[in-house]
């Protein structure tokens, strides 16, 4: 008997295009698994069980008259609440927009699921514009992580990665703007890949992602199914001037290739984090298999530029995205200040300060990225490291200020690499002596989302997949 909480999307769409299972079927069982577990982590923040099931009937008309409805015929998902999916509100976090009316139309991203044959059954909870490492808000309350309610399940795709961890889908969207998909992965023992830049297409917006740094993403307890999500999603639309062509593969085809042997580079501290000792445990594990699976795995602490200055750097760039989503809401903001969350309000407002030096200060210390990691690419083809230097923090957040006095940043080894574009993806590698999931993460030449995933379904052959024991 298949677990239909727990099945991979590959099983699931498998068994629907069978005809062993309907449309009508696992989306009742995916508002019955809601109705129950989702009281625990408060993950979904919008749903419509009558669309979903009306959805699902006609859907499952066209199959029984044997028509072809997609690679994702039939599979419920859920969508992050900072991305519009047709029917739904996006609220983007925040009282400030709790009110505003359903989409008239989805996100680019979201119509190519939607065109794949997934039902779009509801939204995920998220930050005020993602613009944090824990998920809670005024309008929605606090999500929890699903191995222990009182850890959070991080931000900004807590919400997702809360759902998929607990069995409620096998597939929602995300988006990674620091480690907003690969920080909440890893906190929750599953898979997300922040692909290349550009290679999931934004749109339409309001107005551009100026420091090109956000990716959108998939959130998937497996390496395969996230395969298969980017292989629906990814692909050059003209509302996005700067998404990537076609990759001219197939990603799921990609994973049965055999790797090369690699040259594999393992950073343990990037000069700014001090990880905790489980957390290098399960790194020196996956680079033991890496050793023995005949690969070049050597060791590497070249520092991040401007690690003597820590956290200067980090300051800086949380200071330039916070500007960035003051400009995003400008015209709201303005006349509505008191409806954002106040600890939002005041993170936009201290924004305003940013200078002409700030900002050049921030792009020359992209370039200097860029140099570092072409640098380190030079020498290796795959880099190695965590995903975060500890495993989930409180639901109600991180202690910033112990965090950069103990060099446990959250996003210490996550946001350069959106700041430099490459293709990185977190995946479990055990569980902690607190029961909590650990996770490393992996990351690839420019463009080359085919060998992270190929290299992370290698290694999910031998580190497994899991899910919390709470969650049976």
């Amino acid at each position: 008997m298949t677990d239909l909480s727990f099945a991979p999307a590959t099983e699931l769409t498998s068994l629907i295009r069978h005809r062993e299972l309907s449309p009508t079927e696992l989306v009742r069982h995916t508002l019955d698994r809601i109705a129950t577990a989702d009281t625990t982590i408060n993950s979904v923040v919008a749903l419509d069980p009558e669309r979903a099931l009306t959805e699902a009937a006609a859907l499952e008309q066209r199959l029984a008259h044997g028509e072809y409805a997609g690679p994702l015929a039939g599979l419920p998902i859920l969508v992050k609440d900072l991305e519009d999916a047709e029917g739904f509100p996006t609220a983007r976090g925040t009282r400030a927009y709790q009110d505003r009316p359903p989409a008239d139309r989805d996100s680019v991203h979201v119509a190519r699921l939607r065109a794949a044959g997934a039902l779009v059954i509801g939204k995920t909870n998220t930050p005020p514009l993602g613009a944090a490492v824990h998920t809670t808000n005024d309008a929605f309350g606090t999500t929890r992580n699903p191995w222990n309610p009182e850890r959070t399940p991080g931000g900004s795709s807590g919400g997702a990665a809360a759902a998929v961890a607990a069995g409620l889908v096998a597939l929602a969207t995300a988006g990674d703007g620091g480690g907003s998909t690969r920080i909440p992965a890893a906190l929750c023992g599953i898979v997300g890949l922040k692909p290349s830049r550009g290679r999931i297409p934004h749109g339409p917006t309001r107005m551009p992602m100026w420091p090109q740094h956000a990716c959108l993403t998939g959130m998937a307890r497996t390496v395969r199914d996230t395969a298969l999500h980017l292989d629906v999603a990814a692909g050059h639309h003209p509302t996005d001037p700067n998404s990537l062509p076609a990759p001219g593969l197939s990603y799921r085809d990609a994973l049965e290739k055999p790797l090369p042997v690699l040259r594999i580079g393992v950073l343990r501290t990037l000069g700014v984090a001090a990880p905790h000792p489980e957390i290098l445990m399960a790194l020196d594990h996956t680079a033991g298999l890496l050793r023995d699976q005949g690969h070049d795995v050597r060791d590497d602490e070249s520092p991040l530029p401007g690690a003597d200055q820590f956290p200067a750097p980090f300051q800086l760039r949380q200071r330039v995205l916070a500007y960035a989503r003051l400009l995003d809401v400008l015209d709201d903001f303005t006349v509505r200040r008191d409806t954002f969350e106040p600890w939002f309000a005041g993170l936009l407002d201290a924004s305003r300060s940013l200078t002409p030096a700030d900002q050049a200060a921030y792009w020359a210390h992209r370039a200097h990225l860029d140099r570092w990691a072409a640098d380190l690419f030079d020498h290796y083809d795959l880099l190695l490291m965590p995903t975060t230097p500890t495993t989930a923090w409180p639901a109600e957040g991180p202690d910033i200020a112990a965090a950069v006095r103990e060099r446990i940043l959250p996003i210490s080894y996550t946001a350069v690499f959106n700041d430099t574009g490459h293709p990185a993806i977190s995946i479990p590698a055990g569980t902690a002596p607190d029961d909590l999931p650990l996770a490393v993460q992996l990351i690839t030449p420019h463009h080359r989302d085919d060998l992270a995933l190929t290299a992370a379904h290698i290694l999910e052959r031998s580190l497994g997949t899991q899910h919390p024991p709470a969650f049976p």
